[in-house]
């Protein structure tokens, strides 16, 4: 029995029932009270929001009064804390689990044939539309309809149809234009569609960068006057009519788009008119829809920004998610892309958005660029919607815009800083270029005023003389093209020349630059870069750049082999600055001359407890309050601090580019899910509402592979990081870890030549003692060139992880990287484990010896496994490579494709000899790397899950077209993907009951789908 002491324990006991009933309101109570005693150091009592001064004597009887009265009421709940084991006095705080309704007897995705769209655009609105570059809405002699006059595209605000007749009439002035029959819904990486022009009409398919001729005719409209078309799309048929002449009937007997949308594109120099768009058919409806949990926290985080006269209102961007606005500074976020029209990502529908700016004369007016790509768009409400304004700027894949400066007097003239990626790699990054580009309307023409061999990044507008403006060139984690930077740009004609002032510089690599907000020439230069780190620290000048003094040396601890990324100075008290690392934060309050390390000693990195926040790569000061900090984050979220950079709050809900790698739910409670990837080990009690990471000694590291959690104890789980081959256990929930493995040959091979890590992890179903895991090499390109690797293979615990044993050595293959394993539910001696570029490998002995079981799979690097728990010989493989599912019922003997419904896609320059198509090119569609084949679209069947109430229906996640189901084990599936705003899924989970699916995503964090 729990107790403070006797008399207590006796008075307890002889009130228990009194407390019983007080106890949850009055434990609570307490239990708040306690913790605001504490966080007050026991001088002041938070009460009913009335605060009780006391003196020190005071404060302890108070203390013991507290700490007595909590063992009272918490100690007589009965059963449940008097009879309790201490060990699991944890367990209390955890949620009961959650019970499934009754399964619905309907199908989870249904037909539903109805008028599917229709549109004369009388309306005026055309909120439904997504409007691409050069279409609009006009008005002709009352005759309402849109037009196309560039290459653009206009598609439906709509989810995927099957089956269905679309129909539009449309008047062609000019030039020519597709008609898009069926794409998939993010956007042209594979499509049926017609060629228009007054030269006649060509059918094709395309993937990707490849078009395929499927048949062609002379048949043509005339310039100039209204025409009908309508496609018929019933299955795998397509009809094409023009003016109700049969042009085009063809029947896709390859591997058919069976779902999609319909969209319209106009090519350079010409000009389209389209009206009374109709679409009848069938739409496959899921029961339920996906839920975005917004978190957790994390994602290639670039800028943010405070509105300059309302506090409460703050941007930050983010490479997949956008830009990303609060309205109750930074408490909540919510996403705002509306007109944005790039996308990007592994499945092409992220939306890749770097920088932001605010008119400093006009807040209304907002500046965003993209990532890896062209663009640049300009809000004129707020950041609430978006239109293009790249006109001028020349390149399309090979530009990120990195910032931009508003002329502080005029905000038609504004700059944008630019890095061009040169395709090359340096030593550890690519090497990169720079840009600067002017407008001088408001961005409806860019002209470039500056090349050079670094990307410019930060751009500041004197604002007492606006015809001087600086620039930093470079950051962390790109290196230069010239080898040695550019250092810190300066014009002094308002950006139309530029000369190097980098006096005093002793490193040319300048990732951040800040002025001064009452002395234009004082200006601060956060300065390194991963690789290159000697001189890397804060610089401060005097005199406008003339000359440099460095005023934050770092030379010593974690510190020292890490490049400074930001610096940021107090509006509201000048001689307050801040300067952040990936360690940490420093703090100067004379302007730059003393500084004081803000973190926690015993913490790595900053942030809150539990969360690593990742790389500091922008920062903002409060306009009022200089110990109030925002700092968005490369690979963490939206931190905030409150005490000028001492302790963090995590400030992300509802904000996330996480790239996950591992999701995975308690097999107890579906409420409770686990998340791992860059940013780090997180968990969830409330189905996603709400994250808390967990990242706690030793578990800081960033860059995690997986999570799973013990079959028999839910609160046990094992932690595997990405780059060191270390395997983590956790014996409650996540709240402390130890190391339980660490492979000596991985962690001496720590390089970029050489980063291994524990990628897949199984518990044996019947006994969770034993467990299985393997290691796998991190893919990535090595001076231009991706150079593969073998790894460390499989290991064997008996004892719950304590001590491991390598079973691998039977496996004689070049590449011993194993991606999956799967142990058999009733005989932990017979596991099967997938690897890259080897195939699948069965062991029936405990791993003593193993034998390939590849015998009719099409390619061998598969990246999942499954079993049947019904009946163990029924396997299920996920391969890459562009081939898909597979299905054996012999226990690997034999195995056999089983993609009806699957999208399965491998570019052309990729397939194997004899299978691609006459006529079409094998050269690289982007550049790319020598050899990296592993960053462009193509199927990647990364998880697969069976329903633990019924093994005929299966999940499936497509890294490239997101999620699968089969509701008869493997016949046919169906995409699923309704309410996801990434189909880039790397890992799915499954609840016992079968009642909740989570899913894990790369660049959107976790999605949650309740299946009835």
């Amino acid at each position: 029995m729990r107790g403070t002491f006797f008399p207590v324990c006796f008075a307890r006991e002889l009130l228990c029932p009194l407390s019983f009933v007080c106890s949850v309101v009055i434990r609570e109570k307490i239990s708040a009270l306690m913790v605001e005693y504490i966080q007050h150091d026991l001088l002041t009592v938070i009460y009913n929001k009335e605060a009780i001064m006391c003196n020190r004597v005071t404060c302890i009887i108070v203390m013991m009064v507290l700490l007595i009265s909590y063992s009272f009421i918490n100690g007589c709940t009965p059963d449940r804390a008097a009879m309790t084991d201490p060990d699991d006095s944890d367990s209390e705080l955890l949620p009961e689990p959650l019970t499934a309704p009754p399964r619905p007897d309907t199908p989870f995705v249904f037909e539903k044939q109805a008028l599917l769209l229709h549109d004369d655009f009388k309306s005026g609105n055309i909120n439904e539309w997504e409007l691409g570059a050069g279409w609009a809405f006009h008005n002709e002699d009352d005759n309402h309809f849109l037009a196309g006059s560039e290459h653009g595209f206009v598609r439906p605000n709509v989810h995927n149809w099957s089956d269905y007749t679309v129909e539009t009439r449309f008047k062609l002035v000019k030039g020519s234009f597709h008609f898009n029959l069926r794409e998939n819904q993010h956007g042209g990486h594979i499509r049926y569609s017609v060629s228009v022009s007054s030269g006649g009409m060509d059918l094709h398919r395309q993937v990707v960068s490849d078009f395929f001729l499927l048949d062609k005719s002379a048949v043509a409209p005339k310039l100039n006057q209204w025409h009908t078309i309508r496609a018929s799309l019933e299955h795998n048929n397509i009809k094409v009519f023009l003016d109700e002449e049969l042009v085009f009937n063809y029947v896709d007997n390859e591997i058919p788009l069976l779902t999609g949308i319909t969209s319209f594109e106009t090519m350079d120099n010409s000009l389209l008119y389209l009206d009374d768009v109709t679409v009848n058919g069938t739409q496959l409806v899921q029961r339920t829809t996906w839920e975005r949990t917004g978190g957790p926290s994390g994602g290639l985080g670039y800028d943010v920004r405070i509105h300059p006269s309302n506090r409460n209102i703050i941007f930050v961007t983010d490479n997949p998610s956008g830009v990303n606005k609060s309205y109750d500074a930074g408490v909540n976020w919510v996403q705002r892309n509306e007109g944005i029209t790039a996308r990007g990502g592994a499945s092409g529908d992220g939306i890749p958005i770097f920088c932001l700016t605010i008119d400093p004369n006009n807040p209304d007016i907002v500046w965003a660029g993209t990532q890896g790509m062209r663009g640049i768009f300009k809000s004129t409400d707020g950041g609430e919607t978006w239109f293009k304004k790249d006109n001028g700027i020349k390149e399309f894949w090979d530009i990120t815009i990195r910032g931009f400066a508003v002329h502080p007097q005029n905000s038609d003239t504004v700059l944008a800083a630019a890095e061009i990626n040169t395709g090359k790699l340096g030593n550890q990054f690519y090497l990169a270029k720079g840009k600067i580009y002017r407008t001088e309307d408001g961005g409806d023409n860019w002209s470039a005023v500056w090349q050079g061999d670094n990307l410019a990044r930060v751009i500041l507008f004197n604002y007492e003389n606006p015809d001087i403006v600086y620039a930093s060139t470079g950051i962390f984690d790109v290196e230069p093209y010239n080898k040695n930077g550019v250092g810190v740009l300066k014009s002094t004609d308002g950006g139309k020349n530029w000369r190097q002032i980098n006096n005093g510089l002793e490193n040319l690599n300048v990732g951040f630059l800040e002025m001064h907000p009452s002395d234009p020439n004082i200006l601060f230069a956060a300065v390194g870069n991963h690789y290159y780190l000697e001189h890397n620290g804060i610089y401060r000048t005097l005199d406008g750049g003339e000359n440099w003094t460095k005023v934050l040396p770092v030379t010593s601890g974690y510190q020292s082999s890490i490049p400074m990324t930001v610096v940021a100075i107090s509006p509201s008290e000048p001689d307050v600055v801040y300067a952040g690392d990936d360690g940490g934060f420093y703090r100067s309050s004379d302007g730059g001359n003393r500084w004081v390390f803000q973190n926690v000693s015993t913490r790595h990195g900053y942030g809150p407890p539990g969360v690593r926040a990742g790389i500091p790569i922008s920062a903002v000061v409060d306009p009022y309050d200089s110990d109030v900090i925002y700092v968005n984050n490369y690979n963490g979220g939206v931190f905030k601090s409150t005490d000028g950079g001492v302790t963090w709050s995590n400030n992300s809900t509802g904000y996330t580019g996480a790239d996950l790698h591992a999701v995975s739910v308690d097999p107890n409670n579906p409420d409770t899910v686990y998340a791992v990837g860059r940013s780090g080990p997180f968990r969830s009690f409330d189905g996603g509402a709400t994250w808390q990471g967990i990242a706690f000694s030793p578990a800081y590291f960033a860059e995690w592979n997986n999570v799973v959690i013990n079959p028999d104890d839910p609160k046990e789980l094992l932690l595997s990081d990405e780059f060191l081959a270390n395997l983590l256990k956790s014996r409650d929930g996540g709240n402390s870890w130890s190391l339980v493995y660490a492979d000596p040959m991985a962690e001496s091979d720590y390089s970029a030549e050489g980063r291994h890590g524990v990628k897949a992890i199984s518990y044996a179903p019947s006994n969770s003692k034993i467990i299985y895991m393997g290691l796998r090499m991190d893919r990535r390109t090595i001076n231009g060139e991706f150079s593969p690797k073998a790894s460390y293979g499989i290991f064997k615990s008996v004892n719950g992880g304590d001590s491991w044993e390598n079973i691998s050595s039977t496996i004689e293959v070049e590449y011993l990287n194993i991606n999956d394993i799967k142990v058999h539910p009733n005989n932990p001696d017979i596991v099967y484990a997938a690897t890259w570029r080897d195939g699948i490998y069965k062991t029936t002995d405990g791993g003593k010896s193993w034998a390939a079981v590849n015998n009719g799979l099409f390619a061998l690097d598969v990246r999942s496994l499954t079993i049947d728990p019904t009946n163990p010989e029924i396997l299920y493989a996920g391969l890459a490579e562009g081939v898909g599912i597979f299905k054996t019922t012999d226990g690997g003997d034999l195995w056999e494709a089983i993609n009806a419904g699957i999208i399965v896609h491998c570019p052309s320059f990729l397939q194997r000899v004899g299978q691609v198509q006459p006529g079409i090119s094998l050269e690289l569609p982007q550049r790319i790397a020598g050899g990296d084949y592993y960053s462009i679209p193509w199927t990647n069947i990364e998880s697969m899950v069976i329903d633990p109430s019924n093994s005929r229906i299966i999940y499936a996640a497509d890294y490239f077209r997101g999620v699968y189901m089969s509701p008869d084990a493997g016949e046919s599936w169906v995409p699923i993907n309704e309410g996801l705003s990434t189909t880039a899924v790397k890992s799915l989970s499954i609840s016992a009951d079968g009642w909740i699916l989570y899913a894990a995503t790369s660049g959107a964090g976790v999605f949650k789908l309740q299946l009835w």
